[in-house]
């Protein structure tokens, strides 16, 4: 095998690390790579707050649903049963019971979640090039160099839909253009000789000779670029980015995901969800700035038999989410990085005829932990049943404000849309009350 100028065009079409658009932009401080990191759980397809981080014992039946409560490591806050790792580390995180925004369908839910964005139907669609980009594509935007260490990543896959283009919005680069979608490493991390691109270099190729191999096809393609100027320049950042990717070694020893020990992988669980947490905090150490996990494709809507599917879903989640947040902080990196575990919307609080909870988006629950987030705290509360927002209601564009503080971007920072209007990074609130 070779890589040549084919190949690198190949790997680099995936993303880039932070190329350049046409779109400018207009920080309110530091535009460089900041400080702090941020790691983001989305279980799409909406979790039962009232299954899992809002549980309420003394309800009836049909509210209360089919399992029972326990208690956590901080007095007075219990979880849903399934939850008992998560119940141990509960002393490191918040818990924010009074999420709520007006959407219902799935798709329309994630982008309100990724982005903050009300500007949207509330219907089934496909990405486009008009839609509020999400945090990745911003922080790639944001960035004024190319670096060798991807900005932000994307894994085990992308969220889609049924479509022409199977994409789902909120994900991507939108308004600022595809060159700046997080770089995506899919398969399956507990898969033997999970490899995602191959980024190896062959044998007998130096990162030396790819340089060289580089230099050639910059002179070869000199005069092509001069004739199609626009697109040479998201070329050249294409190609440098995948070049970096392949040479760098930090990002490949990061993937090698057997140099763990085999205690460390198993308390994360042997799980596709597991490993891909663990990957996760190996891109961090890594140096990535920003890491989503998408969780397969509405894997957690349940209109139907929730008891059985939540006994099969739920721990291998809330396991890895565990170890995660135990692992960063023995590891001195949860002051640093924050960790939101969060869905599009909660379910309905009344069990249906089918033994599923359907879509609720009036109030559900969270999770945000690491950087100043307050330790062993609960912020909001959702009314008897959880049916409504009984205290200290948030939208999805606070939390996305206090992400964004965290990662050293004023949520006031201005990016410009496709036609030049200046729009912010976040139209929420930065939620003080959870910080210390």
């Amino acid at each position: 095998m070779n890589i040549n100028r084919r190949e690198l065009l190949r790997i680099g079409a995936l993303s880039v690390f932070g190329a350049a658009s046409g779109a400018k932009s207009i920080a309110a401080g530091n535009d460089q790579r900041g400080t702090h990191q941020a790691i983001y759980l989305m279980l799409q397809g909406g979790a039962s707050h009232l299954d899992l981080w809002d549980p309420k014992p003394n309800a009836v039946s049909e509210i209360r649903g089919p399992f029972q409560s326990i208690p956590t490591s901080v007095p007075g806050v219990r979880l849903g049963e399934l939850m008992k790792h998560t119940a141990s580390i509960a002393d490191k995180i918040t818990i924010i019971r009074s999420m709520s925004h007006k959407f219902t369908n799935h798709i329309a839910g994630t982008y309100v979640t990724m982005t903050g964005s009300d500007n949207q139907p509330d219907r089934d669609r496909e990405a486009h090039t008009d839609d509020f980009p999400g945090p990745g594509a911003i922080l790639n935007h944001l960035q004024t160099t190319t670096p060798s260490i991807p900005v932000s990543v994307s894994l085990p896959n992308w969220l889609s839909i049924p479509g022409p283009s199977n994409r789902m919005p909120g994900q991507y680069g939108g308004f600022l253009g595809s060159t700046n979608d997080p770089f995506v490493f899919e398969g399956d991390p507990n898969a033997k000789g999970y490899n995602p691109l191959s980024l190896n270099l062959p044998d007998g190729i130096t990162a030396g000779r790819l340089s060289d191999r580089l230099s050639l096809t910059e002179q070869l393609d000199n005069a092509a670029r001069r004739l199609e100027k626009e697109n040479g320049a998201r070329l050249d950042a294409l190609r440098h980015s995948a070049f970096d990717l392949i040479v760098d070694g930090r990002v490949r020893k990061a993937l090698e995901i057997d140099r763990e020990p085999d205690a460390v992988r198993d308390r994360y669980g042997r799980s596709k969800l597991g490993q891909s947490l663990l990957v996760a905090r190996r891109l961090i150490e890594a140096g990535v700035q920003f890491v989503s996990y998408n969780e397969f494709n509405q894997r957690w809507d349940t209109h139907s038999a929730i008891e059985n599917t939540y006994k099969s879903i739920v721990p291998p989640m809330e396991q890895a989410y565990a170890a995660l947040i135990t692992d960063l902080d023995e590891r001195g990196l949860l002051d640093t990085t924050m960790v939101v575990n969060a869905g599009e919307f909660g379910r309905t609080p009344a069990i249906n005829k089918d033994g599923g909870r359907d879509h609720w988006p009036n109030v559900y629950s969270i999770a945000v932990a690491g950087g100043k987030v307050k330790r062993g705290f609960v912020y909001g509360a959702s009314d008897s049943t959880g049916n409504e927002v009984a205290e200290s209601a948030v939208h999805p564009a606070d939390v996305l404000a206090t992400l964004w503080q965290h990662l050293d971007h004023s949520p006031r920072t201005i990016v410009y849309d496709r036609l030049g209007r200046p729009l912010r990074i976040s139209e929420g609130r930065v939620l003080e009350e959870i910080l210390i």
